[in-house]
């Protein structure tokens, strides 16, 4: 299963390999942040309901 991951991004380009790179590091920081996250979306959604 591993040598068919890493054959898989060994065949991207560069970009690819980057945005990949770029997205994981997202998704680990919005899982580190999650109560900010979401403390944000519901105060995004109460301004806009007008409560």
């Amino acid at each position: 299963m591993f040598r068919n991951l890493k054959e898989w991004y060994d065949r991207q380009s560069d970009t690819t390999k980057a945005l990949l790179w770029v997205g994981l590091i997202c998704i680990i920081g919005i899982l580190v942040r999650w109560n900010s996250v979401i403390d944000g979306i519901s105060k995004g959604f109460r301004f806009y309901s007008g409560k």
